[in-house]
């Protein structure tokens, strides 16, 4: 009997009953499978391996009860560089500045949940690259000379306060996640891109 004119069934079909086939695609199932298992494991790993930042850092000084008040004119404040308190109507520009900055625009700036750091004039310009890659990638944050330090460093949020003199401290790092936005600062739904000054590039 000729089969030259016979009907030829489809490819699916005629793999259809194909063991070798059926073999191959159940094999790639199972890896697919298999490999999103493995990331799914992984990520479950990796959060709960990742380290919890701690709601205070060890040496912070902590003011409480610092007045939000605008005012107009200079501000004489308790501590220096100051930690919050009254403050100008505008806030400092968010960025790095290679000149002092009034402080009063500066803890307007602080109310927003700005994390600034304070250094003594005439650091070395590897230390104050450190301190620019310490804030790289960051928006909420201000650098800027601050004559008459008595520490090297001193790092300051709204109500918080760090002084080092190691450029290099773990603490550095840690104050700038840890203190930066948080929601005690009085303004924190504000934000420091709006305001006075012209940050270096």
């Amino acid at each position: 009997m000729s089969t030259e004119n016979s009907p030829s069934l489809p490819y699916s079909r005629r793999s259809h009953g194909n063991p070798i086939a059926a073999q191959r695609w159940k094999k790639w199932v199972i890896i697919i499978f298999t490999a999103m298992m493995v990331v799914a494991v992984l990520n479950v790993f990796m959060i709960f391996r990742r380290p919890t930042l701690p709601a205070e850092l060890d040496g912070v000084t902590t003011y409480s009860g610092l007045s939000n008040e605008v005012v107009e004119g200079p501000v004489v404040y308790d501590s220096v560089p100051p930690a919050g308190g009254p403050h100008a109507e505008f806030a400092q520009l968010c960025g790095f500045y290679r000149v002092p900055v009034a402080d009063e625009n500066i803890v307007a700036s602080l109310a927003t949940g700005v994390v600034w750091i304070a250094y003594r004039p005439g650091i070395s310009v590897e230390d104050y690259q450190t301190l620019r890659d310490l804030l790289e990638g960051e928006y909420d944050v201000l650098l800027t000379p601050y004559p008459g330090l008595e520490h090297t460093y001193v790092m300051t949020s709204w109500e918080r306060q760090l002084a080092l003199d190691d450029v290099h401290d773990e603490r550095a790092a840690l104050f700038v996640h840890i203190y930066q936005n948080r929601e005690w600062a009085p303004d924190v739904d504000k934000s420091c891109s709006e305001g006075v000054g012209l940050p270096a590039p």
